[in-house]
């Protein structure tokens, strides 16, 4: 317990003085005996009369004693220091000259006391006056005391021995937390050790509470949503998508007061709480808090019905239009022109107090009753208020000329902004969940209808595209010369936004904003909401089973043991989800600005991420947790996955054919000639932090090259790279140890080796997957081949057998034609006319060539990442046709004379027995086998992939549809029906 004139103080740490090097008052250890707290005295003018009192008293009796006075209680006594030796402390260059002024002033109280256990030792308690107690009478304003109270804490040792005047060779650099119990401690101290991965999939689940909204038709509508008994909604929720979209509502309209995340709620000496921010040095006794963000980010899992869970939000609350901010309201008596009829005064009324009118008059409710006349009167007097012009930047001595304030209307409707390729799925869902609904949808060139039409409807669907050409096609300046936004919308007052897969918004920053965000900058606004399962990369649903407790063998999704997640990535990740909330959301304290009065900027970086993630970073995983349940709204993996469709997962390991093997250990050739040469030191090396692109690009290299790699490195690049690594053997300039010696010429062997394969120089050569034909028609494989080589199996690719077919097509059904073509070389002529148009395929011209030679960057040991050289127009164009050949009628070729049996069996008997790729082998094998009964989809990384696989499945003739990025979202639709629809496609 404290004495009253310290009780306002807040007994926080100690500052320990030795003997030697502090310049300490000898008085010192004569008048302060151990044990024994001599207090310094305060001499700001806002002391209390006792305290007056009390100073009067302690320097008429000041001869080098100390002496005491008692407070009102009577049970403390306040023993004070000489004012000498104080003197000598506090002034230049006293070990307390720093703080003096914050004891003058009444920002600090110390007292001065030897240690117990070291008389060598001298410490000084340092009781700190919080920043919310006597602001009137003792300012807090003054920047060099904030910065010397910082410096201050900075240097305090807060452990409770010290304060007790036991010093130790360890101090505590920072407040004990405040903790109910042992139980509580633990977790803060588990939560530190967490990941941001486990973090996101730790998050509590959404606990609606309807009986905490206050407004009685919220509410209901709360209420309806957790019964799944919404109007005009045709599908019954699940029970994680009712409280997903009950806990939105619930944000949206009961602001939630969240504790300054900026704040750490640590305990004084005495035990109680108190609130510090270690990089402002604010202290506070009473908790600030803000309101949490009206909206957030709904991340449940992908597949579980996002989509339908805002749509249920926007039925539950069609009737309810939105509101008047209350800093705009105004309680001035609306003045007619001409004395209104009882109806439009009292439309008048429901309008300007956002009542709810819809389910009463225009039967949304179960008595399906409407009232025309009366929602004609509403309509005739509709709610809207004024907002005023945004203030002058700076005064200038021209004439202030006011604008007049813009007239804004209160609506019913929610903007739904949507990536291109998603309005039809969202159209889609609408006409499949719910009726009743008015709809726009804005796509492509439509313009927008006038105010009056909008205010009208209940979504009004953008594809991002189309919404962020608004900033071009509306733009304008206000009177600071700043663009704003002229298009009608910019006079609504919407109730909620929702961008769809809107993680995309973290890509922005203050100073370089998407047009997405400075659009909704000028949009009044209730809620807002970004619906993604991924709020950024790193963040994905992690199983917390292990493998062997799921029915089915194996985790739907990757479980803890599967992720790592590197610090680098959680700080990409925390950056975007700031941007989120900074920039879209305009959460606080984030998005204060300075021109604001009585707050301060928080600084994301500083405050959220952990010091793992930089060196500038000092935020706690408590702050990081609170700030992650005030934004996300999901459900841990556990309770819904089981509400999931089953999914039967197999792993399959391949073997790595002959040719997969040779190309993977080329990649590792090139690192051993690049990290031995570069000694795995300069910049040359490839994993030197300046070569980060390099790497980055490398390890894409590698992973294409795990489908198929027999196109990167060309027998020239190797032979360069194995020059130079004999060179740099036979030079000798640089030592290496022996090892690296031995791994150098190991790799030199290699290289010869793949040099020597002609499998792999014929994959360069043409850039295409080897396929193996066996029983090519009549023997005469040699010109279709890669290789120029006879033998079965010929050694072919798709492209060259795609051309085959359609070649021998029209000649099908007259075997003497086909035998006539190869008596006479025809069929050889051809083969080698194709052979040659693949080689001019991949030749670029020459300006091209000298472009491409002049990029390409070298590093030590002339070691490339092996960058894939083909065209990637050609093969974008290649995978985005069909090429599909008819199957022939297999009585077509018929057995009528022994010349066409010869043909028919020598077509007949041709089959394409393998490729170079182990993968690309695999799933031609299992599409074979399962596409007779089977739908089946096929996810692919990159094009080549897919140029690949078409190829193949050309040859096979068997119908495939390629969902890929140049498919205008028309054709996408397109092909999700027809995929649907049509047991065809495969």
């Amino acid at each position: 317990m404290l004495p009253t004139e310290l009780s306002r103080y807040v007994a926080a740490g100690c500052l320990s003085l030795a003997k030697t090097g502090n310049r300490l008052p000898d008085e010192i250890w004569s008048l302060v005996q151990p044990g024994e707290w001599h207090h310094l005295v305060s001499f700001t003018d806002s002391d209390s009369d006792e305290q007056d009192g009390i100073r009067s008293q302690h320097q008429r009796n000041g001869n080098g004693h100390h002496q005491a006075a008692q407070d009102h209680a009577g049970s403390h006594r306040l023993v004070f220091l000489d004012p000498g030796v104080q003197h000598c402390l506090v002034s230049h260059p006293g070990p307390l000259a720093p703080f003096g002024a914050l004891l003058r002033k009444g920002w600090v109280h110390m007292s001065l006391g030897i240690s117990l256990n070291d008389p060598e030792m001298a410490l000084v308690r340092v009781y700190l006056l919080p920043d919310d107690i006597e602001n009137r009478s003792i300012p807090r304003s003054d920047a060099a005391l904030r910065k010397a109270r910082l410096s201050l804490l900075a240097q305090l040792d807060f452990s409770r021995s010290t304060w007790r005047g036991e010093t130790s060779a360890h101090c505590s650099p920072s407040p004990l937390p405040f903790a109910d119990s042992e139980e509580t401690a633990a977790l803060q101290v588990g939560e530190e050790q967490q990941s941001l991965l486990q973090m996101f999939n730790s998050m509590p689940s959404p606990d609606p509470r309807p009986e905490d909204i206050c407004d009685l038709d919220v509410r209901d509508a709360a209420y309806r949503l957790l019964n799944s008994d919404v109007p005009g909604l045709t599908t019954t929720l699940y029970l994680y998508q009712r409280r997903s979209a009950a806990l939105m509502l619930q944000r949206e309209s009961q602001t939630q007061q969240v504790l300054d995340p900026r704040l750490a709620v640590v305990a004084d000496q005495l035990g109680s709480p108190w609130y510090y921010d270690a990089v402002a040095g604010t202290v506070l006794r009473e908790p600030r808090h803000y309101d949490a963000p009206c909206g957030g980010i709904l991340a449940e899992e992908m597949g579980s019905g996002k989509t339908l869970i805002c749509l249920a939000l926007i039925l539950a609350t069609r009737h309810i239009p939105s509101a008047t901010p209350d800093h705009l309201r105004t309680d001035e008596p609306v003045i007619r022109r001409r004395v209104g009829s009882l109806a439009d005064m009292a439309a008048a009324c429901i309008t300007r107090n956002s009542v709810p009118w819809k389910h009463v008059f225009c039967g949304l409710g179960s008595d399906d009753v409407e009232y025309p006349r009366c929602v004609d009167a509403i309509r005739r007097n509709e709610g809207f208020y004024h907002l005023p012009p945004p203030p002058r930047r700076r005064v200038t001595r021209q004439p202030a000329t006011t604008p007049p304030p813009t007239k804004i209307r209160l609506s019913h409707s929610s903007l739904v902004v949507v990536p291109p390729n998603l309005v039809q799925q969202w159209k889609e869902e609408i006409a499949k969940h719910t009726m009743g609904l008015k709809v726009l949808i804005m796509d492509k060139k439509q313009q927008l209808p006038p105010v009056e039409e909008l205010v009208e409807y209940d979504i009004i669907l953008f594809s991002s595209t189309r919404f962020e050409r608004l900033w071009e096609d509306h733009p304008d300046f206000d009177r600071t010369g700043s663009q704003i936004l002229s298009s009608p919308l910019a006079t609504i007052h919407f109730k909620r936004c929702i961008v769809d897969e809107g993680h995309k918004l973290g890509n922005s920053t203050m100073h370089k904003k998407s047009n997405l965000h400075l659009i909704i900058d000028h949009l009044q606004i209730s809620a807002k909401w970004i619906v993604t399962g991924t709020p950024s990369k790193g963040l994905f649903g992690v199983d917390n089973k292990t493998p062997s407790q799921h029915p089915n063998g194996g985790p739907r999704h990757p479980t803890r043991q599967q992720v790592e997640s590197s610090p680098d990535m959680e700080r990409e990740d925390l950056r975007r989800i700031g941007s989120i909330a900074t920039l879209y959301l305009h959460m606080r304290p984030w998005a204060n600005q300075w021109a604001e009065v009585g707050d301060t900027p928080a600084d994301w970086a500083v405050y959220v991420m952990q010091p793992r993630h930089s060196a500038r970073s000092t935020g706690s995983a408590a702050c990081l947790r609170t700030t992650l349940e005030s934004l996300i709204i999901r459900h841990r993996l556990s309770e819904i996955g089981d509400l999931l469709p089953s999914v039967d997962e197999k792993v399959v390991w391949l073997d790595g054919s002959f040719q997969d093997r040779l190309v993977l250990n080329l990649f590792s050739m090139m690192i051993i000639f690049n990290a031995v040469q570069s000694q795995r030191t300069d910049q040359d090396y490839f994993f030197h932090p300046r070569q980060r692109k390099a790497l980055i690009e490398l390890v894409s290299n590698l992973r294409q090259a795990s489908f198929f790699g027999g196109s990167f490195f060309s027998p020239a690049q190797i032979h360069k790279a194995i020059d130079t690594a004999e060179d740099f053997l036979r030079e000798g300039k640089v030592p290496i140890s022996a090892a690296d010696e031995a791994l150098l010429r190991d790799a030199i062997d290699f290289g010869r080796l793949a040099v020597r394969n002609s499998i792999k120089t014929c994959a360069n050569l043409f850039r295409e997957v080897p396929l193996y034909i066996q029983n090519f028609p009549f023997g005469a494989g040699r010109e279709w081949s890669l290789d120029l080589e006879d033998g079965d199996p010929v050694l072919t690719d798709s492209r060259l057998v795609s051309a085959l077919q359609k070649f021998l097509h029209p000649l099908v059904d007259a075997p003497t034609s086909l035998q006539i073509m190869f008596d006479s070389g025809r069929f050889a002529e051809r083969g080698r006319e194709e052979r040659l148009k693949g080689i001019e395929d991949q030749v670029p011209n020459g300006e091209a060539a000298a472009q491409q030679k002049g990029q390409q960057k070298r590093l030590a040991g002339n070691t490339e990442q092996g960058q894939d050289n083909s065209s990637p127009g050609r093969r974008r164009s290649a995978i985005l046709t069909n090429l599909m050949i008819p199957k022939s009628d297999e009585t077509a070729i018929s057995a009528e004379t022994a010349a066409e049996a010869d043909v028919a069996a020598s077509l007949a008997g041709v089959q394409l027995i393998a490729t170079a790729s182990a993968k690309l082998s695999y799933l031609v094998d299992q599409i074979v086998k399962h596409q007779q009964s089977e739908q089946i989809i096929i996810f692919y990384e990159n094009d080549n992939v897919a140029y690949y696989l078409a190829g193949v499945l050309d040859v096979l003739q068997i119908q495939y549809l390629i969902y890929a990025k140049g498919l205008t979202p028309q054709r996408r639709a397109q092909y999700v029906a027809t995929f649907n629809h049509n047991p065809k496609f495969r």
